[in-house]
Order: structure tokens, then sequence, then C-alpha cells
């Protein structure tokens, strides 16, 4: 039986979101069904069934959860925690799943109305299941563009990296316009429907994600599916601000090296200090965020995001030290887990974040 990512420690599921509805149907997703497997998942790629199994315990209409008004617990903290519990059991599952909410994002925040309408429904049951394709936009020559035509916008170009590919119903693909706009719309992932697979260097790190380069030939997309269009410089603006602080899966992981630890005889203390030098940082990262608005306290941000990077690579790392030799194989634990550590340097990564982690690895502090 496979204990609760980070139970018996300063990381540990609090009382009050133990109970709660939706987390409770994760946990005992994440728990049975996920963690048991994530050495093999985590090498053969995730299975359709661990998609199948989230969309039966509720995890894909997190991005509406409401919990109860009585139960005091709020839909930022299940939030958190379910993306934590994720996280530390699988993940590789976790990154699939997480590339859903995107357009679940994109479409309540603007959009039309009958698109929203039509869309939300089935992926908050997890019937129809979304991937992305966007993150690319902030780099001074993005590799997909849109072309005006009459009545809608013809895509194309190549996706360096979507995750998911060949679980995935649609794709939120973004675009740049002549006009320096980004533009957002739902891509059928169906063949035929001008979306491709196209070769690409292998994956060293999560390498389980399904991640693949894709070409998008000649897409159309009409107007009304247009889900956002607004200036390049406002989309990255709001986008540095989103992935300014700490990010929930990185606590994740840190639940996950400090299980491995405690589970290794005779380095239980290296796993408690690890869990409690976490939950620290979490609680500042949390309550952070929770008391100012979006774009206040930007290098506190910045510097705790930094700080529990820096800390799950070094706890990894400690993994790694402690397992010896067998760690450089593939299938070993401490090993995924080093290289999960990496991957979080680089995901939802921005300029600033890049020159933090750099300097805060190399001068210490």
């Amino acid at each position: 039986m496979y204990a609760v990512p980070g139970a018996g420690t300063a990381l540990a599921t609090p009382p009050d979101l133990a109970v709660e509805p939706l987390v409770a149907a994760v946990t005992e997703t994440a728990v049975r069904t996920l963690r048991p497997c994530v050495e093999e998942t985590a090498e053969a790629g995730v299975p359709r069934t661990h998609l199948d199994a989230l969309a039966a315990c509720g995890a894909y209409g997190l991005i509406a959860y409401e919990p109860d008004p009585a139960s005091g617990v709020t839909a930022r903290r299940v939030t958190r925690e379910v993306h934590e519990l994720l996280a530390a059991a699988d993940p590789s599952t976790w990154f699939v799943w997480t590339q859903h909410h995107a357009l679940a994002k994109g479409l309540l925040r603007g959009g039309d109305a009958s698109l929203g309408e039509a869309w939300l429904p089935p992926l908050a049951r997890g019937d129809r299941r979304a991937t992305a394709g966007f993150a690319f936009l902030r780099h001074p020559r993005p590799p997909v563009t849109a072309q005006r035509e009459a009545g809608g916008w013809r895509l194309s170009g190549r996706v360096p990296w979507m995750t998911g590919w060949g679980l995935a119903d649609v794709v939120y693909l973004g675009a740049l316009t002549p006009r320096d706009e980004v533009l957002f719309a739902p891509v059928d992932c169906a063949a035929g429907a001008g979306l491709a697979a196209a070769p690409s260097a292998p994956l060293w790190a999560m390498r389980g994600t399904r991640t693949a380069a894709v070409e998008v030939r000649d897409v159309y997309v009409p107007d009304d599916e247009v889900v956002v269009r607004q200036p390049r410089a406002d989309w990255v603006r709001a986008y540095d601000l989103e992935n300014a602080d700490a990010q929930p899966a990185v606590f994740g992981q840190l639940r996950a090296t400090a299980d491995f630890l405690l589970a290794c005889e005779g380095y239980e203390d290296l796993g408690l200090r690890v869990a409690d030098r976490a939950a620290r940082l979490r609680a500042d990262a949390y309550a952070l965020r929770d008391e100012l608005p979006p774009g206040e306290g930007p290098e506190d941000r910045l510097r705790l995001r930094a700080e529990s990077l820096d800390l799950a690579v070094r706890a990894a790392a400690a993994c790694v030290a402690v397992a010896g030799g067998r760690a450089i194989q593939y299938g070993n634990t401490a090993g995924r887990l080093s290289r999960e550590a990496q991957f979080h340097l680089i995901q939802a990564q921005t300029g600033g974040l890049k020159r933090e982690v750099a300097r805060l690895m190399l001068d210490g502090s």
C-alpha cells in the first residue's frame, strides 16, 4: 500500500483538505492507480487509462470546481493540493493532465459565450481532452503564424513541443498574426485535421509525457472559433505575471523527494528536513499570492520561486547520492526524481526566472 505523498511530514495534506470530496477522490486515484506504476509510466509513456481514471475522479473539472462553502476550504487551496498530489505521485501523468486546463481557462476568460457552452461541459467531464501549444509565442520569432482569410485565419508552422500527443482530442493552439497579435483557438487533433507529428530529438527528462514536435499544416480557423486575439505584448506581460509565483507542482516534487529519503534507512532525518524547508517556502509563496494582487511584490515572488526550484534540485541530488550508482539507470526512482527536478527549472520559465535561479545556484543566497 502506498502512502499519501508527504504523509507524516510538514508537507502532508491538511486535515480539512484531506476530507474535501475532490481532494479525497484525487488522492485515492493518485495513490492506488498512478503511484504504483510511476516508473513504468516515466519510461513507457502515460497510458490513456490514467487519464480515464482522472476523468472518473473529477480532476478534469478542477478549473471550475467550487467546494462546499460550509467546509471553509477555498477553490484555490483545492487547486494547489490537487496539483501537488498528482505531481508527487506521477509527474508524467500530471503534466499531460495539466495541459488540458489552458483551453478551459481561455474559454472562461474570454471568447464567444457559445464557444464556452459548447466546449466547457465535455472538457470538465474529461469527455474531451485538451493539450496546449503556445509557450513559443514568447520567442522573438514564433514558429506558428496566422494569416487572414475570408471569414477566418490560416495557421501554419511547427510547434516545437506538444505534450500528450496521441492522447489529446484537441489542442489550444496559439499563433502570431502579421500585426504582432496572438491568436488562440481550439484545433482538432484528429487525423486529417492539419496537425502531424514531426521528427524531433528525444527528451531526457519527462519523456513519458508523450511530447512531440507537431507540424501545423494550413489549418483553417473560422472567426467564431477564435477564443482570444490580443496584442502579443499584452499577452506576454500576463503570461509572465501568471508564472511569477512558485508552482504547486514543485512542492509536489519536494513531497516525492522527502518520501524517498524517508524510505531510505538512516536518511529519515534528511527527508524531514527537506519537507520542513519546503513547507516554509510553500507557506510564504502561497501567502504572498493570496495577500497581494497580481503584479505586486515581483521581487519576492521571483525569489520564492527560485528558492523552491533550487531546493527541489538539491533535494533530488541528495536522493541520487543516497541511492548510489544504480541511480543512473533508467527505472530508478532517484534518477527519475533528479531529471524531473531539472525539468521544473524550464517549465513556464521566464527571463527573470532564468537569471534568478542561475544566480541563486551559483551564489547560494
